[in-house]
Order: C-alpha cells, then structure tokens, then sequence
C-alpha cells in the first residue's frame, strides 16, 4: 500500500543549505518553535516557545508570526514581525525563511525541482581538471617568461627554479588555509575549488599587472599605467568573493558586499598613500620600463613641441626647489 503525498515538507537546513531534518505536513495548521507541543520543535534558542504558525486561510497558505522579539526573516529579505502575517505566494519554488538562527525551507507539490547532479565520478576527467590545468600551464608559462626576462641567462635557470619553488609553497600555504576554512564551516575542504580560484585569479594578476604599462605606452595614456593598480585590486577582490563562496556558500550576497567593501578599502587607502608621499595620485613618477618600439601606435611628438612642453615645468621644480632649501635651513637652524 503505497504512503499518502504529504501536504508539504519542512525542511531545516544547515550552514551551506543541506537539509538536517525534514518534517512532512500531514495537515493543517503547521505549528513551529521552542516548546515541545509545537508539530515542529526546533532547539535554537533564539526562538521563541511558540515562534509562528503556517496555515490555511482565504488568500491560501500564509505564515503568521506570534509571540517573538525576532519576528521570521522571510526569503532573505522581507521580515516579518510579531503579530504579522505574510501570504505565501503560490510559485514555482520552496519558501526559505529563518526563525531565529535556523534555516527553513518549505516545499509544496507544486513546487518544481531542480535537475538532478550528477556524481563527479561520472563525469570525465578532461571536463573536470581540463580548465585548471589550463588555467595551471599558462600560469607556470607566465612566471616563466617573467623570470626569463627579468634574469641574466646564465642563471635563468637556477632562478627559474627558486621562483617556481616559492610560487609552490606559497600557494600550498594559501589554498591549504582557504581549504582549512572551508572545513571548519561546511564540513568539505573544498580544495580543488580554491585550487582553480587561486590559479585563474594569478594569471588574470599577471596578465592585468603587465597590460596597463604596454597600452600607456602604444597610445600615450600615462594614467592607464598611473591607475593601473585598481585592476589589480579588482582581481584581487574577485578572487576574495570566489574563495568565501567556498566558506560560505549559502551567503553570497553578504559575501559579495566583503568583497566590494576590501575593493573599495585598499583603492582609497592606496590614492591617500600615495596622494600623501607624491603629491599625486598616480602610482608612477616616470616610466619604469621601455616597451618593444613595434607596440608604439600614437604618433611621435615633434622635438619642438617637446621642449616646449617641458617648459611648462619650469614653475613646478622651482617651487620643490624653494620648498627643500627651507627644509634645509630649518634642520640647519635646529641643529644649531
């Protein structure tokens, strides 16, 4: 004899939203809290004995919240109080809501499920590591020539491999701390997700580290290269919000606000720093390095026009001048 479908499931979800206990609704009202004759108990201790009730009535399934100074947080959004009640809208998908610190999610025949996963082993093994080790080759390629560059030949070698050694450990360190995180929260290391954030976001680092310094100098846009460090952060703060998804899962709108807020943070802690040490709030006094003459695309400036132009900076050095003889004569007087 087959079981009669249930009016609805309860169900009470963890930190990273699997479901520690479901509760089938036979019928009608649907009592929830504290107190052990509610038809769902819950032991948080931020609801209350009698926290809410979902019923029936003439607008169709509502929840009604009763005696409680927290009230029900409804869809992550919406919060409803004491005293209140809120009609649940007939959709195609379950109702979260929190009472409390507990996660709650009902489902209804109607609602549709999401299609089933399936199992990693089940899928091959080029479509689930071919990304990273893509995203690993180019990076190892990118340090690579970035050291062969930067290094005398008759020890490219020997630097190459104390660079390749030290960009190893010091990402075993990072992956190994974000997998540890990932532990203590969602029970699951996560590795292979820090793994592939870690590795995508070094070579976006890479690639937008070198890129601001070769377009300043093909069209003659200095401040591409003077704010270039905003891209970086930007990676920087993409890479946060990916690896706190694998904290956090369930949170990624609060974990997309971290993000924002340390992009946000350092950009304006760096144009003060360097507002107060220049004068200015570009990160390059002069051009650090010179570019392949073939990626010059603006069109040269006349020597005329150019020594014109520096006279326009005539007034500039002689205020420095003044300003650092009176340092000078200030730290003479003290002295003395």
């Amino acid at each position: 004899m087959s079981r009669a479908a249930p009016l609805a499931i309860v169900e009470v979800l963890d930190r990273d939203g699997q479901v520690r206990h479901a509760q089938r609704v036979e019928a009608w009202p649907l009592r929830i809290g504290r107190a052990l004759d509610n038809d769902l108990s819950l032991g948080d201790p931020h609801v209350a004995p009698h926290h809410c009730v979902i019923d029936v009535d003439a607008q169709g399934l509502s929840l009604q919240v009763l005696d409680t100074a927290n009230g029900v947080q409804l869809a992550g959004a919406t919060r409803i109080r004491a005293g209140e009640r809120e009609t649940l809208a007939d959709g195609e998908h379950a109702v979260e809501f929190s009472a409390g610190r507990t996660r709650l999610r009902l489902r209804r025949p109607g609602d549709s499920l999401a299609p089933e996963l399936p199992l990693a082993a089940s899928a091959t093994l080029l479509r689930r590591a071919g990304p990273t080790l893509a995203a690993g080759v180019g990076l190892a390629l990118a340090i690579g020539f970035e050291t062969w560059l930067g290094s005398d030949p008759d020890v490219f070698l020997r630097t190459l491999g104390t660079t390749a050694l030290t960009a190893a450990m010091g990402a075993a360190v990072w992956i190994g701390l974000w997998a540890l995180l990932s532990k203590l929260f969602t029970r699951q290391t996560h590795a292979g997700w820090h793994l592939k954030v870690f590795l995508f976001s070094s070579l976006a680092w890479l690639v937008v580290g070198a890129l601001p310094g070769v377009i300043a100098f093909a069209l003659s846009w200095p401040w591409v290269s003077d704010f270039g460090f905003i891209a970086g952060y930007a990676i920087g703060a993409a890479a946060l919000y990916f690896h706190l998804l694998g904290v956090e899962p369930a949170r990624p709108k609060l974990m997309r606000s971290v993000a924002v807020a340390a992009f946000v943070l350092g950009t304006a802690l760096t144009l003060w720093k360097q507002e107060q040490r220049n004068e200015r709030f570009g990160s390059e006094l002069y051009l650090s390095s010179f570019q392949p003459p073939a990626l010059r695309l603006a069109r040269p400036v006349p020597a005329d026009k150019f020594i014109d132009n520096l006279a326009t900076l005539q007034p500039l050095l002689d205020k420095k001048a003044k300003e650092e003889t009176s340092a000078e004569n200030g730290a003479t007087s003290d002295d003395e």
